[in-house]
């Protein structure tokens, strides 16, 4: 998933009143943390970006020289690229070929789970959306915290590496915990109003987040 990653904007109005409708009626839309989010106007403040790949998967990237001293140690396996991302996701599903079959064994849920990280220098490359968000520095300590707490150890303490890019992670992959589903908990653990129960695909994680974000690359919403 690099460079070594190789992992519409505007919404109608039917669209964005189901949006409402549903992020309402479901538990875990709140602000999370005011206290985290949004930054404050005079204080300095870090940037996470939400990385769109395809109808199925989402990313998270920052910058690599923002990330906290002592904070994510698996960054450094990107010291010479200018942002790093990350996405979470089910071993056989995320690493091989997706078919029914396996797509299904994911679905059911498994504590098979991987990352798989990247670094590059620009957002050049074709990418089917990318949005920026401002965080405060305590959000964005949280969100890089959240990222390392992913990662499983080995008893040395170090992550376990699978293979250039993917590493061995932590917790349980189902339908309703994914890989947007992972990136939406990430954000609201950095304190941003996002409702991670209904971010099981990335149209709903992106109607999300351009609420509070920006587009530095801007497409269709996934599944127009």
């Amino acid at each position: 998933m690099s460079e070594r990653m190789s992992p519409r904007g505007g919404r109608s109005r039917p669209q964005l009143a189901l949006f409402a409708i549903v992020a309402l009626s479901v538990p875990g839309c709140a602000n999370p943390a005011a206290s985290l989010y949004p930054p404050r106007p005079s204080e300095p403040s870090r940037t996470v970006y939400v990385v769109n790949h395809s109808l199925l998967h989402t990313g998270v990237a920052v910058r690599r020289s923002d990330i906290p001293r002592g904070v994510w140690p698996a960054s450094r396996d990107y010291a010479d690229f200018k942002y790093v991302e990350v996405g979470w996701g089910e071993d056989d599903g995320y690493r091989k070929p997706l078919t029914v079959r396996t797509a299904f064994h994911a679905l059911r849920g498994s504590h098979r789970t991987v990352l798989l990280a990247g670094g590059f220098d620009s957002f050049d490359q074709p990418r089917p959306a990318v949005v920026a968000i401002d965080l405060s520095l305590a959000g964005f300590d949280q969100l890089c915290r959240y990222i390392a707490q992913s990662y499983a150890l080995d008893s040395s303490g170090q992550p376990i590496r699978l293979a250039p890019d993917w590493y061995r992670a932590r917790g349980r992959y189902s339908a309703f915990h994914n890989c947007n589903n992972w990136v939406a908990n990430g954000l609201r653990a950095a304190g941003c109003p996002i409702n991670s129960t209904i971010s099981i695909s990335p149209r709903p994680l992106l109607l999300q987040v351009r609420q509070i974000g920006r587009d530095i690359r801007k497409a269709q919403t996934p599944g127009r």
